[in-house]
């Protein structure tokens, strides 16, 4: 190892232990609004490393309750006998969530300018990983790095839409049905419903399968008109318990626009949104915060109403119609989940793993080092408190 390829080794395994050891920072100075958001609520894991993550879904339970008259001691005539049951509810299924893995090179030139190396180095690494972070916020989101497409990628193998590559996507989260039409009452009677984390229709009881589907709402203003409306209902409709609320809502710039508009138009702009506005974008909003994305943005893939797709349920066919989207997130259910990569020390244990020592090309005179990273999304409180609202066009 030459002195030059040794002291960009050191360096850029210092600079990658330091950018990576504590993701929330690097998230705060190179991710998006979506990744910062989650990061925000504190919900970035660290988890060992493993094929899978599992959660259990707590929906169902064992033996009715019996109610009896304690001056007889006789139960009421339907509860004869429940205490004495022997059948137990099953209520440990679980759901699943593949690990998935990411590698690249960092290519380095054949030379630096001459001076300070350290600089240099530390924003050649800062360059790669916001690209990384910008990637994983289109996968999370769309599950499409590039953002170009809507992808509802699944959560495990053998998931409606899984990919053998990529995690779960927003998209995959939000939208229960794999085929047929919905409706805000999510009991279209000829829909197929979506496989997700390894559970189906067919997986759980009829009233658990309707407790692990998220809500699916329709504005009957598709400009926007009555988006408070809209917002206001659908987070009544969402909210089961203080963990089992949707607290953050992400949509287009231009549905954003108009809910300010709407707020000026009831003179809801208060003192405390003001001040908010000095210094983020989003907006307080019956417990939640309303918040725009530039990746997101007018598209058929957010069209779940009226969407159809094919045997792999991968390409979009049929009536589907451009529509922003408007999605209501439970932070205290979703959460990303990352392996520790390894660092220079027990004590700093970063997100990214350095793969070896910074190596020369073989055919080149450049060298590069060799990363990977490992990780997947998850949520571990249900997703009945999330929704979607559909039919917003304009």
């Amino acid at each position: 190892m030459t002195d030059y390829t040794q002291a960009v080794n050191t360096l850029s395994t210092i600079a990658l232990d330091t950018m990576t050891k504590n993701l929330a920072d690097l998230v705060n100075d190179s991710g998006e609004k979506y990744l910062k958001h989650i990061s925000d609520r504190g919900r970035i894991f660290v988890v060992n490393d493993a094929e899978k993550l599992s959660h259990p879904v707590l929906f169902g339970a064992g033996e009715a309750t019996t109610y009896y008259d304690a001056t007889t001691m006789a139960p009421a005539v339907s509860d004869t006998w429940n205490n004495l049951g022997s059948a137990s509810g099953e209520i440990m299924k679980h759901a699943l969530f593949t690990m998935h893995t990411a590698t690249r090179n960092i290519n380095y030139p054949q030379a630096m300018p001459a001076g300070n190396m350290i600089p240099f180095v530390s924003n050649f690494l800062k360059v790669n990983m916001r690209d990384i972070l910008r990637r994983e916020e289109n996968l999370a989101l769309f599950g499409d790095d590039s953002g170009a497409t809507v992808v509802p990628t699944g959560a495990f193998t053998g998931d409606d839409d899984a990919e053998a590559y990529t995690p779960m996507s927003l998209r995959a989260i939000l939208d229960p049905y794999l085929d047929g039409k919905a409706d805000d009452d999510n009991n279209q009677a000829d829909a197929v419903y979506r496989t997700l984390g390894g559970l189906g229709e067919a997986d759980l009881s009829a009233d658990a399968f309707a407790e692990w589907l998220p809500n699916r709402f329709a504005t009957a203003d598709a400009t926007g008109g009555d988006l408070i409306e809209d917002l206001q209902h659908a987070v009544l409709m969402a909210s089961y318990s203080g963990t089992e609320a949707p607290d953050l809502v992400m949509t287009t710039s231009q549905v954003y626009e108009k809910f300010l508009d709407l707020l000026r138009a009831k003179t809801q702009i208060n003192d405390k949104v003001i001040l908010n506005l000095g210094t983020e974008s989003a907006i307080p909003f019956a417990g939640m915060m309303v918040d725009w994305s530039r990746m997101l943005t007018k598209s058929a893939g957010w069209d779940m109403d009226y969407m159809e797709t094919d045997d792999e349920g991968s390409t979009w066919t049929g009536t589907a119609v451009a529509e922003h989207p408007v999605l209501g997130i439970n932070t205290q259910s979703l959460r990303m989940n990352v392996v520790t990569g390894g660092g220079i020390s027990d004590e700093k244990l970063g997100f990214i793993q350095k793969v070896g020592e910074t190596q020369k090309h073989p055919l080149l005179p450049n060298i590069f080092d060799r990363i990977q990273y490992k990780r997947c999304w998850s949520f571990d409180n249900g997703r009945r408190s999330m929704f979607s609202i559909g039919g917003f066009t304009v």
